[in-house]
């Protein structure tokens, strides 16, 4: 998914910023233990408690795209794909730091696809 976002970019003539060393040690390892950890780690299972394990995914992920700000219709869709994603890793494995290594694998997957 991470290349297929990197890609749609690309044929969109998007290009992505250039990222330095800094920002890539947010993207690879603060960015998904956070945010994994508040979305998957502490309002998933809350969530889950009242309305199950799918209605939490489906909302967290939808909270996950908005804290990103999805600036068009193709934004959202990836945000929420990769959060029900993450949620899922989630659920299945029991495990928030499935769902953050998935998360970083994602990231160094769009960032390395936009170098190419």
């Amino acid at each position: 998914m991470g290349s297929g976002v990197a890609l749609y970019l690309r044929f969109r003539n998007q290009s992505t910023p250039h990222i330095g060393l800094m920002e890539l040690l947010l993207a690879l390892l603060l960015g998904p233990i956070l945010e994994e950890s508040l979305f998957r780690g502490c309002l998933l299972p809350v969530l889950a408690q009242t309305t199950g394990s799918g209605i939490a995914v489906i909302v967290t992920s939808i909270l996950f795209a908005l804290f990103h700000q999805p600036a068009n219709g193709a934004h959202w869709v990836s945000f929420t794909a990769t959060g029900l994603a993450y949620g899922w890793i989630r659920v299945s494995s029991r495990s928030t730091a499935a769902a953050a290594v998935m998360h970083a694998t994602y990231n160094l997957t769009v960032f390395l696809s936009a170098m190419c």
